[in-house]
């Protein structure tokens, strides 16, 4: 059989380009990038850094020392728990979407279900590999392939080697909510989602960021066996902080008064946040180390003496937003 041409127009690099502005390194992880796209693909006119923060991704953090997954976002997860895995399935439902979905484990019924929407040229969301895209498919010398347009890893990939527990295509199933309902919902889901609090013992939000930083600044801190923390685990959430920015800004230009001002005042302090994080991100050399350990990178009393301050004054930032962005929605609800 002859390969499928892949499509281009609702690729992970073209969501990359209708951004509102650049996407920060790790904020544009391979499963919110594949999302847009599909959602693009249904009509729905959002874009990166809006999707980023209205589905609370960029507000959010989860931290757990012995254990990276707690970053780790699920395109679908079980919507009813809404916990850390269900972060991206807010802002499709709450524009009428559903999802259709093959279990990866059934390698036929993946295949059946990864051509038919090729040949229909619907977006198919996967979490394979950090997340992104099936965007075709072919058989060459017996072996049955999926080609992956994802961030980490992109190519051709055996049916059978594909690893996550399922994939998605969005489904109509509703009417979209009126956009100020969007805004008002997403911008609860905000503070729910960064101020402190614990899932399923877990900490998250400002308790997830305070716990890490208190890790950071312990030199007795073995990291050793979780170096992920200094790269896509910390960092694909903490860069999204530019996305809460540029989305808070947008939602400020269409209000008036004092929640116009307390929500511009809110994107100011995320903007603040982002860049201490982003000198964190560089002083830890987290998303690229060219060859430096991670003890000459961020463990040793001098390198702690750097990057502590660093991500304390980040998540000062934060909080005074998440703050202001309270006051607001005592003023809009």
């Amino acid at each position: 059989m002859a390969s499928h041409p892949p499509g281009t127009e609702f690729s992970l690099r073209a969501v990359q380009e209708r951004a509102e502005e650049p996407i920060p390194p790790y904020a544009g992880a391979g499963v919110p990038l594949a999302v847009v796209a599909a959602l693009n693909h249904a009509r729905v006119p959002v874009r990166f850094m809006e999707f980023a923060a209205a589905s609370g991704w960029a507000f959010s953090f989860g931290y757990t020392y012995y254990d990276a997954s707690a970053a780790y976002m699920a395109v679908r997860g079980n919507p009813e728990r809404d916990g850390p895995l269900e972060m991206f399935a807010f802002l499709p439902h709450q524009y009428g979407m559903a999802y259709e979905m093959a279990l990866t484990a059934d390698p036929a019924q993946l295949w059946s279900f990864a051509t038919r929407h090729v040949d229909s040229g619907t977006p198919i969301m996967s979490e394979h590999m950090d997340g992104g895209l099936i965007a075709s498919y072919r058989t060459t010398r017996g072996h049955r392939q999926l080609f992956f347009d994802g961030t980490v890893t992109p190519g051709w990939i055996d049916v059978e080697a594909f690893n996550p527990y399922a994939v998605y295509s969005f489904v109509k199933a509703g009417d979209s909510r009126p956009r100020p309902g969007i805004i008002c919902a997403a911008l609860e889901r905000a503070v729910a989602k960064g101020t402190e609090h614990e899932w399923e013992g877990v900490p998250q939000g400002l308790a997830a960021l305070r716990q890490y930083h208190a890790d950071v600044s312990d030199a007795a801190k073995d990291f050793s066996k979780c170096p992920e923390w200094f790269c896509w685990a910390a960092f694909e959430r903490l860069m999204a902080r530019r996305c809460a920015e540029v989305w808070l800004r947008s939602v400020a230009s269409t209000l008036t008064g004092d929640a116009k001002r307390l929500i511009a005042t809110a994107a100011d302090r995320y903007g603040e946040a982002f860049r201490c994080y982003d000198r964190y991100l560089g002083e830890t050399q987290g998303c690229n180390p060219p060859g430096r350990t991670l003890t000459e990178r961020a463990r040793t009393p001098a390198r702690i003496g750097v990057i502590a301050p660093l991500l304390e004054r980040g998540i000062a930032e934060e909080a005074a937003g998440l703050e202001g962005l309270m006051e607001a929605l005592s003023l809009l609800q």
